[in-house]
């Protein structure tokens, strides 16, 4: 997958999850971010700064919940979602962080053993897909937080 590609993966799913339309439960005061193409808003990794994908925050300016991009899944990658679990709030009835990882089709349960093996806290996995005429699916894989979010 190209970078256009991953920005407009990552723009649709600010815009079509994060909330999602119509949602009535989305705190009137959160913000969603992009960090494609500009990079707006950070959070802490290992002595220096990352950039997620997409990142939910409040009036103050705190993160709230995380999604993140992924072409390919593997221990590389372990840091940084560390760190965006760490910084998103973990104000789902499970109590598991609000973050969201998103891989391509086929690549979920590969996402969720890395996930689970590092002991990463995570809300959900979910697969994009883009197809022939250039139309974004999502679908949820895994849903540990929110039963509302696994739509």
């Amino acid at each position: 997958m190209d970078q256009g590609s991953h920005d407009r993966v990552v723009r649709y799913i600010a815009d079509n999850r994060f909330p999602f339309p119509g949602q009535t439960t989305w705190p009137a005061d959160y913000v969603t971010l992009t960090n494609v193409p500009v990079r707006r808003q950070g959070i802490p990794c290992e002595g220096s700064i990352h950039y997620p994908d997409i990142l939910v925050v409040d009036a103050t300016g705190q993160a709230c919940e995380i999604g993140e991009v992924e072409y390919a899944v593997g221990p590389d990658l372990l840091p940084h979602l560390r760190a965006c679990s760490d910084a998103a709030d973990d104000l789902t009835p499970t109590k598991v962080r609000h973050f969201f990882l998103y891989v391509p089709l086929g690549l979920e349960s590969a996402a969720t053993a890395l996930l689970d093996q590092a002991g990463i806290s995570y809300a959900g996995v979910r697969s994009f897909h883009i197809d022939d005429t250039g139309a974004i699916s999502i679908t949820p894989h895994v849903t540990h937080g929110d039963s509302y979010d696994h739509q």
